[in-house]
């Protein structure tokens, strides 16, 4: 698995957890450990996905509906027409 660049990596980090802290009231290493432990994390990390190409808002959203749902392919972001 090759990772994602560590300064865009960096910029998404930051931009989400704030997400995070502002919308649930996290304590920021709560919101840190949240993210980071996420499915959603794990394939913003993985270059083979390119999710690079999706705002940090996009991001936030699959990592909110992955908590809710369990997947983060729930979003409307990542799911087709195909699929439903």
């Amino acid at each position: 698995m090759k990772k994602t660049n560590s300064t865009l990596m960096d910029c998404y980090n930051k931009a989400i957890i704030k997400m995070i802290i502002e919308k649930y009231h996290f304590q920021p290493i709560q919101a840190v450990r949240e993210f980071w432990q996420s499915e959603t994390y794990s394939l913003l990390n993985n270059e083979k996905f390119a999710m690079w190409e999706f705002s940090e808002k996009a991001i936030f959203d699959m990592w909110e509906v992955e908590k809710i749902t369990g997947n983060p392919r729930n979003s409307i972001y990542l799911r087709s027409e195909n699929n439903e």
